[in-house]
C-alpha cells in the first residue's frame, strides 16, 4: 500500500513539472524553477526525474521545445526561424537551430522546406 502511494506521489510529481514545463515553452526553464512551482527541492526532484523518467530533465525540455517548435513552423510559414526560436526561449537562433538539429536530424529551414514540398525526412 505504502508503495502505490509512494508510486502515485511520484507520478503527480512528474506531471506538475509536464505542466509546468508547457506552460513555460516561451522561457529558459531551469530545475530551480521547475522544483519551486511543485514544491520539493531542486536535489530530490532532480533525483525523482531521473529515476523515474528515460531521459535527463533537460533532454525533455529540449525535446518537448523542438516537437512543438516543428509544428509551428509548419503552421506558421511566414515567420522567421529567428522569431520562433525566440518564441520557444532561445536568445539567438543558432543555439535553436543545432537543438532542432539534435532532435529531428536536420535543420527548421530543411524541416520546414521538406514538409512544404512534402518530401520525406
Amino acid at each position: 500500500m505504502k508503495v502505490s502511494l509512494l508510486h502515485y506521489e511520484h507520478k503527480r510529481f512528474i506531471n506538475k513539472a509536464e505542466d509546468y514545463i508547457n506552460d513555460h515553452l516561451d522561457s529558459a526553464i531551469t530545475l530551480d524553477d521547475i522544483a519551486k512551482s511543485i514544491g520539493v527541492s531542486k536535489f530530490y526532484f532532480h533525483r525523482l526525474f531521473k529515476d523515474q523518467c528515460e531521459e535527463t530533465l533537460n533532454q525533455y525540455i529540449v525535446r518537448i521545445k523542438m516537437e512543438r517548435s516543428a509544428i509551428f513552423l509548419l503552421v506558421h510559414k511566414d515567420i522567421t526561424i529567428a522569431k520562433i526560436a525566440q518564441g520557444y526561449g532561445y536568445n539567438d537562433s543558432s543555439s535553436y537551430i543545432r537543438a532542432f538539429k539534435r532532435v529531428h536530424g536536420i535543420t527548421p529551414d530543411e524541416y520546414r522546406k521538406a514538409r512544404i514540398d512534402n518530401t520525406s525526412i
